[in-house]
């Protein structure tokens, strides 16, 4: 090493005394660079190089601060990137994407920079249902003010969430909550035609529920005793539901009444509701004439509104203009011009038909007929070449007349102007998870054997968890079409019966068709005697 000095030095031209100096110098002086030391320093700078490139695609390190992660990873590369590795490990253990035996494994794939196979990460949970109030705001815009500090409001908004989802879960059609006593209020919902026990809570707890869903509602929370109106809608993974509610002052405290309307049901057609083949091709043929004036006519619950609906789908939508006049719109039609009443913007049934009259429609659909004013308009209409549909409250058919002559309806109008006239109600459906023969009494048995009806036909209730004890699940409906012909008109407009005769007489003959198709039900093991004779009772 000194000659190879000596000669470089000779070279470069220096004196003699100078290039002893040097010599000396490095003579004196250890060289650093042996070979292990050089191996460590090309080893320890790959390693620096390595870390650099894994964390630059490290997920734990945001792009802002990437520059900075760089650097720290080229002057402490294996500490750095050790720290990196723990906190993606238990970042990945957390999220389900690792588990805790799969942790050795996982450290040689990312040294040796093998593809790791990941889990599906799992989703935030989505929820349930989430409550809204008419303009789309939430429930912690409108009720909670302070959501993550106040822990007993964010209770009581989970509680009445989950209040409203059970009610929808339950296919309840109504939710009442209403005082027990003092110390108590009861929740109740209106499932197949009737109120079952939900839960009963204390008044401090349902008194809460109630202000946040007057809240949601657009009510004041304040006025506990003047009634009040309100809507509110949810948003549940299926789609919305809305809901409108009522609330009056009660002895004990406040009542509130909750009508369900589950948009994310569809419209069911005329076979889907339960009819017979002969009753839809009826009422398809009734749904499609160019005139004349069409009633529904049934009590509250009747199920009036759904065979609206499905007549409204068997109409021809590409040949017709279709508009409706509801209050409120259940369900939302394609091709249809659907318009809902709302007397608070002065917006109702009469000065819409009015409206409706002066925009060329072929179908006009009035949701309910109420006063004197919309019925002499809906006659009106009819009878200048449109084709009306309404629904009246009215007990038979020919109640339904009378109904109409009780508003203002002249008999002679009536008579040209009316053209069908159909009258329905609601059974339920027997549990197919638990229905059995029925346990008949002798006079029963005698009938079977005078009819020559097998008695295994026969069907009861018994009960199970999935129609919740009750026997019965869902409903079905059973109508009686009444045309209107000459016999019809002439016992109309003659005035030989008063309207309490032709009424008492409508609803004779109306109990005496529904006893007749609801034993066809019987036969057809759809439904139980018992309700029958429910039914019958209340239609008499």
């Amino acid at each position: 090493m000194t000659q190879i000095a000596q000669i470089f030095l000779s070279t470069a031209g220096l004196t003699q005394d100078m290039s002893g100096l040097v010599l000396g110098v490095i003579g004196e002086t250890a060289i650093p660079y042996r070979p292990l030391k050089v191996l460590f320093f090309i080893g320890w700078l790959y390693l620096c190089l390595y870390c650099v490139r894994r964390s630059d695609y490290s997920s734990l390190v945001h792009d802002k601060y990437r520059y900075a992660s760089n650097i720290a990873a080229l002057f402490i590369g294996p500490l750095h990137l050790f720290v990196l590795f723990i906190g993606d490990t238990v970042c990945k253990i957390q999220d389900g994407e690792l588990e805790l035996s799969e942790v050795p494994g996982y450290a040689v794939d990312c040294i040796l920079e093998r593809s790791v196979k990941k889990k599906p990460r799992r989703q935030a949970a989505v929820p349930e249902i989430e409550l809204h109030d008419t303009s789309g705001r939430s429930f912690d815009v409108v009720y909670l003010k302070q959501a993550h500090d106040n822990k007993k409001d964010r209770k009581t908004q989970e509680q009445t969430e989950q209040m409203i989802l059970d009610g929808v879960n339950a296919r309840a059609t109504d939710i009442l909550i209403d005082p027990k006593d003092e110390a108590e209020y009861t929740i109740r919902f209106r499932i197949d035609g009737f109120l079952r026990v939900h839960e009963v809570l204390d008044t401090k707890q349902c008194n809460a529920m109630i202000n946040s869903l007057k809240a949601i509602a657009g009510m004041d929370i304040a006025e506990k005793r003047r009634p009040q109106d309100g809507a509110f809608m949810a948003r549940i993974p299926e789609g919305e539901i809305f809901f409108r509610m009522a609330t009056s002052g009660v002895l004990g405290g406040e009542k509130l009444a909750i009508r369900v309307l589950d948009q994310t049901r569809k419209v069911l057609g005329l076979s889907e509701v339960g009819f017979s083949a002969d009753q839809v091709r009826s009422l398809t043929k009734i749904a499609n004439q160019p005139r004349g004036m069409i009633l529904v006519c049934g009590p509250t619950g009747s199920g009036k509104t759904t065979t609206l609906y499905s007549m409204l789908r068997a109409v021809k939508f590409e040949e017709r203009n279709i508009i409706t006049i509801e209050d409120p719109i259940e369900y939302v039609l394609p091709h249809v011009s659907q318009i809902e009443v709302n007397t608070k913007a002065g917006v109702t049934f009469v000065d819409s038909l009015r409206s409706v009259l002066r925009q060329d429609p072929d179908v006009i659909c009035v949701g309910e007929i109420r006063d004197a004013e919309t019925a002499a308009m809906a006659v009106q209409a009819a009878q200048t070449g449109h084709l009306v549909m309404a629904t009246l409250h009215a007990s038979s058919n020919i109640g339904a007349m009378v109904r109409l002559m009780d508003l203002g309806v002249k008999p002679l109008l009536l008579s040209s102007a009316l053209s069908v006239v159909i009258s329905q109600r609601l059974i339920r459906r027997l549990c197919e998870y638990c229905k059995g023969p029925a346990e008949l009494t002798q006079s029963q048995l005698d009938y079977c054997e005078k009819h020559e009806v097998s008695k295994e036909q026969i069907l009861m209730a018994n009960g199970c968890g999935h129609c919740s004890g009750t026997g019965y699940y869902g409903r079905t409906a059973m109508l009686d079409i009444m045309y209107m012909n000459d016999d019809l008109r002439t016992l109309l407009c003659s005035q030989q019966l008063t309207p309490g005769d032709m009424k008492k007489q409508g609803d004779n003959r109306f109990n005496s068709s529904l006893r007749k198709e609801g034993m066809s039900r019987v036969l057809a093991g759809e439904t139980t005697l018992k309700e029958i004779k429910r039914i019958t009772m209340e239609a008499g």
